[in-house]
């Protein structure tokens, strides 16, 4: 018997390289409750059960899903690396309730480009751009109020009553209605994580970053002052919820961009005094820039025990394309020197410091498409340097990791690169994109990096992936690899590992493949090598298995991905629309 409800939402955020999962979302989350909040009371979710949450089975469990629960209007939240599954989701709830609305938002619309498309291509029925006070205010009217009127029949849309707000978008007679984004200035409801060690209570208050690097694709969007108490006490409900509960430690996690940026740091310190008065929190995690570690930002890290740092270092040279900037202006080689001062500087601070928790900090950095080989050498040099710094310390361990560019829909990125990239609305995380151009790196080499590579290196594994980094750079710079640095890995498994992990992707000779099916086929050998390098750094006690390998080659679902797009490549590259793999035709 199927069930139907007043609405159901569905949420597509993913969270893991390998074997992916879908993560539950703050922004999703706090739509849902105001939803709620709204008068709906019969509202399913998907997906709703950890199996529905994996790559391999969320499409069977959403066809079963779709056998068993309907409603009016079908709400998605997507993010640009799952917008093929929303899309792929929205194609299934056409051909099973063709009656219902399908309705998108999320950070992929951030962009028109993105809205213009998926309307045309009749993926979706209204497309909310920006923040999502206008979707709330249409939920209402459509359905707990029923004063905004929708017929829909053979994808054809007719509504009457109040019109719309902005940030809106709907095709009607071919043409697209709309106009702007919408905002939203209402408290974000805490989400709750838990681990063995301590609950988290993750928190958004202010998401804007002044620097406007032409990479990002930041919305600002926040709680504005007057919402502030009924954020400290969902705050300290929660807390106090998990101690008398679980007895567990809490941890406040900051989801702002740039909290402590000159621009917005007085405002969050006002707001974390007024949270702190009413909480007692045992440690916190934010973002920061390199140019927030000074001084009083010390005496802010004290005075509320933040103990893990989220770095975002991107770039270690003036980079004119990329486009890292500080306040709007790009950083010159001379200041982002300097930057790695303040964070080397930064460590000795945290080691020494009064807050006597383990602190953590994460350094990320952006690879360019068109990366050189000295620059590549300067940042394996700058791993080394922070490794050995942070080694001498006994309170305080670093990682590092390393991000392929992406051009995100509607940032300055993607509009110096069209013609580079193919879209990335076609391709689902960590393939995203495919760099094109004649002059950018290979697709294998972006999956060096992100598969074997992207784990976090820290002090403690730091020798096993100095050689793997090192591999990245020889395939990408036609060098000869450096086999001694394996040599310098002190267990003796863990130093076998690498050595045949390392022996593994030397065979494939990338690069000088005979045929475009033989490069593909290596796409996806070093694929299933990532995957075995995650296990084997999560679970140590993996390394006894010889046959790893073909365990995760015959059980991995989440691979439909990967094949999906590996066959989008051949139809391209045959199609002429990839030149950096025209070799192989």
């Amino acid at each position: 018997m199927i069930h139907t409800h007043e609405l159901i939402f569905i949420v597509l955020r993913e969270t893991s390289t390998f074997f992916h999962s879908v993560e539950e979302d703050t922004a999703a989350t706090t739509l849902i409750y105001y939803i709620q909040e709204s008068g709906i009371k019969d509202i399913a979710v998907f997906p709703a059960s950890e199996e529905d949450k994996y790559a391999g089975t969320i499409y069977t469990q959403f066809a079963e899903f779709l056998e068993r629960n309907t409603a009016p209007v079908f709400c998605i939240s997507c993010w640009t690396s799952t917008y093929a599954v929303a899309s792929d989701f929205a194609a299934m709830i056409r051909e099973s309730h063709p009656a219902s609305l399908i309705v998108a938002g999320g950070v992929h619309f951030n962009s028109m480009e993105e809205v213009n498309y998926s309307l045309k291509e009749d993926e979706f029925d209204i497309i909310f751009r920006g923040g999502g006070e206008t979707f709330l205010e249409f939920i209402k009217l459509a359905v707990v109020d029923k004063s905004v009127k929708i017929h829909k029949k053979d994808d054809v849309i007719n509504m009457s009553g109040p019109a719309l707000g902005k940030g809106a978008f709907y095709l009607n007679n071919s043409e697209i209605q709309g106009q702007g984004r919408g905002s939203f200035t209402l408290p974000i409801v805490p989400l709750i994580g838990s681990t063995k060690d301590y609950a988290d209570i993750r928190i958004l208050l202010n998401d804007s970053c002044p620097n406007a690097c032409d990479y990002c694709f930041i919305q600002p969007s926040g709680t504005i002052f007057q919402y502030w108490p009924k954020l400290i006490s969902w705050v300290e409900d929660s807390a106090d919820a998990v101690k008398k509960e679980t007895g567990q430690k809490v941890i406040l996690s900051l989801s702002d961009s740039a909290p402590f940026n000159k621009i917005n740091r007085k405002q969050t310190v006002d707001y974390m005094r007024r949270q702190t008065g009413r909480v007692q929190f045992d440690g916190m995690n934010i973002f920061a820039d390199p140019t927030d570690l000074d001084e009083e930002f010390y005496d802010i890290v004290d005075e509320f025990g933040i103990h893990n740092f989220f770095i975002g270092r991107d770039r270690i040279e003036q980079d004119d394309f990329i486009g890292r900037k500080c306040n709007g202006k790009l950083r010159s080689s001379e200041e982002l020197d300097r930057e790695l001062d303040m964070i080397l500087d930064f460590m000795e601070y945290l080691n020494s410091g009064k807050n006597q928790l383990s602190k953590e900090i994460y350094i990320g950095y952006i690879i360019s498409p068109y990366e050189k080989a000295d620059y590549s050498r300067k940042l394996l040099q700058e791993f080394s340097k922070t490794v050995q710094h942070s080694s001498a310390l006994d309170n305080i361990r670093v990682q590092s990791n390393i991000f392929l560019l992406n051009p995100y829909p509607g940032t300055n990125i993607s509009k110096k690169s069209i013609g580079e990239f193919i879209p990335m609305r076609n391709f689902y995380y960590p393939y995203p994109n495919v760099w094109v151009g004649r002059n950018t790196v290979h697709i294998y080499l972006e999956i060096v990096r992100l598969v074997i590579a992207k784990m976090f290196c820290n002090n403690s594994n730091f020798f096993f992936y100095k050689p793997m980094l090192e591999l990245a750079h020889s395939l990408q710079f036609r060098t000869d690899f450096n086999h001694a640095l394996i040599d310098d890995i002190a267990d003796r498994p863990l130093r076998d590992f690498a050595y045949r992990t390392v022996e593994k992707i030397l065979k494939m000779n990338l690069g000088a493949e005979q045929s475009l099916d033989t490069y593909l086929q290596n796409i996806l050998s070093v694929y299933y090598t990532g995957c075995m390098v995650s296990l084997v750094m999560g679970r140590p006690e993996f390394l006894k298995y010889k046959n790893l390998y073909d365990i995760i080659v015959k059980k991995d679902k989440a691979v439909s991905f990967l094949m999906r797009d590996l066959k989008m490549i051949k139809e391209l590259t045959l199609a002429g629309k990839v030149p950096v793999l025209e070799k192989y035709l």
